[in-house]
């Protein structure tokens, strides 16, 4: 065990134990929400049975948040935070710098609901912008018979200026996928494995076509509605020694290029929110089922 990786487990947020479920429906389609373990969606089911999101069989929980910084950081949320699913990134969209969290608090941390119903439920987390300040985020995530829609806010409630980087994090289920493919404005842009065979990596797009994931019988398509997260990242881990429980391909939207914090940067594609400013992206995936490959 290397030092930040025992660093990291030493520094695991404690939890109360197993987080219970929020169970949206529409149709046939079943959508479970773990608010207090990041706001995360577990479940994605549009029927049958099949979750169409990559989990590695460990339960959502309620979790505490971390104050772990850098490399750190990004063990930490691999080996205590990372259960799979979709979940949410603010103030950084992807990797840490030496003072900032791989993905930000937002997916770390126990949000409250505001209001629910039975296809629908509203959350809300606050925290700081990356240069501090006070974010509060609301998530309004919704199942339709044939799509589930994200849509997320933040808000400056502080008294200065805040800078963040957000987005979107779907890992979705190299196994329900296998043997198809990955397609960007009619670009393949991977074929995914028959099998884990331990590949992993990314890949960058941008633009406002949808992201799609064909796999047997079933096809997701994913769209930026509000025209706020342009920037497609795909990762794909397929057994990796690097993090060897994960079989998954996910589409990952952001305001920025690149992998994380120090490529926004890099680029000048941070972004920065005056007090009382609101800004919005809504996210959605539709799906398509059918009875042959």
């Amino acid at each position: 065990m290397t030092s930040a990786r025992a660093a990291a487990v030493l520094n695991a947020p404690e939890t109360d134990g197993h987080e219970e479920l929020l169970t949206l429906r529409a149709g046939a389609a079943m959508v479970e929400v773990a608010p207090q373990h990041g706001c995360l969606i577990s479940v994605l089911d549009p029927g049958g049975g099949r979750n169409l999101l990559w989990r590695d069989g460990r339960s959502p929980r309620t979790l505490t948040g971390s104050d772990l910084v850098g490399d750190a950081s990004g063990t930490d949320f691999d080996d205590n935070t990372l259960v799979g699913g979709w979940f949410p990134m603010f103030p950084n969209a992807g990797l840490a710098t030496a003072e900032t969290q791989q993905h930000g608090w937002a997916p770390r941390v126990a949000w409250s609901i505001l209001r629910q119903g039975r296809g629908w439920v509203v959350c809300e987390a606050e925290g700081a912008f990356l240069n501090g300040g006070s974010a509060v985020l609301r998530r309004a995530i919704r199942v339709t018979e044939f799509a589930l829609e994200v849509r997320t806010t933040v808000e400056n409630a502080g008294a200065t200026a805040g800078e963040f980087t957000w987005g979107e994090h779907p890992c979705f289920s190299g196994e329900v996928f296998a043997g198809g493919c990955a397609v960007f404005a009619g670009e393949v842009v991977r074929r995914i494995p028959l099998a884990p065979d331990g590949a992993e990596g990314h890949e960058a797009r941008i633009g406002p076509a949808p992201a799609t994931l064909h796999g047997p019988g079933v096809s997701i398509e994913l769209t930026d509605l509000a025209g706020t997260q342009p920037y497609w990242l795909m990762w794909f881990n397929h057994r990796a020694p690097v993090l060897p429980r994960a079989d998954t391909i996910a589409w990952e939207t952001s305001n920025a290029p690149g992998l994380g914090l120090t490529d926004a940067r890099a680029a000048g594609r941070t972004q920065i929110l005056e007090p009382g400013g609101v800004a919005m992206s809504i996210i959605r995936c539709r799906w398509t089922l059918s009875t042959t490959d």
